[in-house]
């Protein structure tokens, strides 16, 4: 059988084993030296073929997070805040909450990048692998509350609760109702029970939150406890600027009283060891 001949049914057999980008490159990687190096003709064959099956893969699971727009950790301005200190949000960046389950809170007025950073975050989840998932908290209970009455809650409540990192952003622009407030705790609740990380962003302060679920302190206090619990709490005291458009247009926790105040927020330890949720790459 002729090398040419040899090629084709190479090409061919790669490409009914839908090794796509193989089957694109192979001609061209066996031409020259590496014909007669076989290790290192399959390595770069190989190479290739592996890193164009990440890339899908993250772009499959970057168009599954729904990202309103992309933001990173090396864009923010920490000049600009500096109720923020950078060695803690760096600390995040390394990821760890994500296998701990450690929830994320961000509290400051509008414009002052609590989304930026909630979408930073979510987004070096997401590259690193793991599947993530952004809603604003508006969205997620008008879509919980209407999969209540239509019979689909079983399976909407998956897609808050099935990713490894949920971004919840906004909450606290527009208040809930009981219903609501309902849902909003049975998507914490089931993420707290499987540690799985939550990120949140709100301008409201925590004991606030009371009279925005509804009215009910009960909800409220357990929404919190389960945010709260071995979580990073980043209060953002700086002023409100540039970050207003992040988005394009159209053990129990202490409560929140008894969190010692601290210039950064508070951050505490992420203890490794719960079961890796990361994706396969």
């Amino acid at each position: 059988m002729s090398a040419t001949t040899l090629i084709e049914q190479i090409k061919d057999d790669l490409g009914y084993l839908k090794l796509h980008r193989s089957a694109e490159v192979f001609a061209a990687l066996a031409d020259g030296d590496r014909r007669d190096d076989r290790l290192e003709f399959l390595a770069a064959l190989l190479a290739e073929e592996a890193t164009a099956t990440r890339q899908r893969r993250l772009n499959a699971r970057l168009r599954f997070a729904h990202f309103p727009t992309r933001r990173t950790i090396e864009e923010f301005d920490f000049d600009f805040q500096p109720s923020i200190d950078p060695a803690v949000i760096g600390d995040l960046a390394g990821l760890g909450f994500v296998e701990a389950g450690t929830p994320i809170l961000f509290l400051g007025k509008p414009g002052c990048g609590k989304s930026h950073l909630a979408i930073a975050l979510g987004i070096r989840a997401v590259e690193a692998g793991y599947r993530g998932y952004f809603t604003t908290a508006t969205d997620m209970v008008a879509a919980m509350t209407t999969a209540y009455a239509d019979g689909t809650f079983t399976t909407k409540i998956r897609t808050y609760t099935g990713p490894s990192v949920l971004v919840i952003d906004d909450v606290g622009i527009t208040p809930f109702d009981r219903p609501q407030a309902n849902a909003f705790f049975q998507v914490v609740n089931r993420r707290y029970e499987n540690r799985s990380a939550t990120i949140v962003t709100t301008n409201r302060g925590l004991p606030a939150w009371a009279e925005l679920f509804g009215g009910d302190s009960v909800v409220a206090a357990a929404i919190l406890d389960r945010l709260l619990d071995r979580a990073a709490v980043i209060n953002i005291k700086g002023p409100r600027g540039g970050y207003a458009n992040t988005r394009p247009s159209p053990s129990r926790s202490p409560r929140p009283t008894t969190r010692p105040p601290s210039p950064h927020g508070a951050v505490t330890s992420l203890t490794p060891g719960a079961p890796s949720q990361r994706d396969f790459r």
